[in-house]
């Protein structure tokens, strides 16, 4: 299984859309996990609501940390304006997208970036390696 690592600042809004989002419909053979280089304690709540909206349920989710280890194992990296300050090797794994974060914005304001980040990860799904999925063995006749 590969993955995709999504990372913002504190693991609240942009990296954890984008975890669902992704989650939702992965390409075969990846999914997505999320971090952020300072995480927060809670999720911002209204991710939930963003997601509900679009008939996605996020679960139990906490703000995490994201490490060396998450990068090392990581297929892919995708950062919200903080390539520079994650950890060694993102940067040959990654591409940053300039989108911005919940704080001040209005609910339409955070549709658009829910739509936005959806949006990219399509784009992002068509280019990743796709994987078959391994061949079933056949049952055999009596």
């Amino acid at each position: 299984m590969s993955t995709v690592l999504f990372v913002c600042v504190e693991n609240t809004f942009r990296s954890v859309l984008s975890e669902a989002l992704f989650n939702a419909s992965p390409p075969q053979g990846w999914r997505a996990e999320s971090a952020g280089v300072q995480a927060a304690t809670a999720i911002n709540p209204v991710v939930v609501d963003l997601l509900q909206e679009i008939g996605i349920r996020l679960g139990a989710k906490t703000p995490r940390t994201v490490t060396s280890e998450m990068i090392a194992r990581a297929s892919r990296v995708v950062t919200f304006g903080c390539l520079d300050r994650c950890p060694v090797g993102a940067k040959d794994k990654g591409e940053d997208w300039p989108i911005s974060g919940a704080t001040g914005k209005s609910m339409d304001q955070l549709r658009a970036i829910r739509d936005e980040i959806r949006r990219r990860i399509a784009d992002l799904q068509t280019r990743l390696p796709s994987f078959a999925e391994p061949a079933k063995p056949r049952a055999r006749k009596a």
